[in-house]
């Protein structure tokens, strides 16, 4: 049974090193979001990772690839 409740719009907020550009293509049935590191890149994350803390950057920081 799907969930009843109003879809969040996280379009322009920060979480860690990344700001949601816009809404992506879900991840199975949760909801996803294009997401620009402060390095310049792209990625796609569900929105409880974005909100629990879990992903806070692109992995940039781990590669070594961060932004000067």
């Amino acid at each position: 049974m799907g969930h009843s409740r109003k879809k969040l719009d996280l379009t322009g907020q920060r979480f860690g090193k990344l700001t949601v550009v816009r809404p992506a293509e879900n991840i199975g049935e949760r909801t996803a979001w294009l997401c620009r590191c402060d390095c310049g890149r792209e990625t796609v994350v569900p929105t409880n990772r974005l909100r629990n803390g879990h992903t806070a950057g692109c992995g940039c920081l781990a590669a070594g690839r961060e932004a000067v």
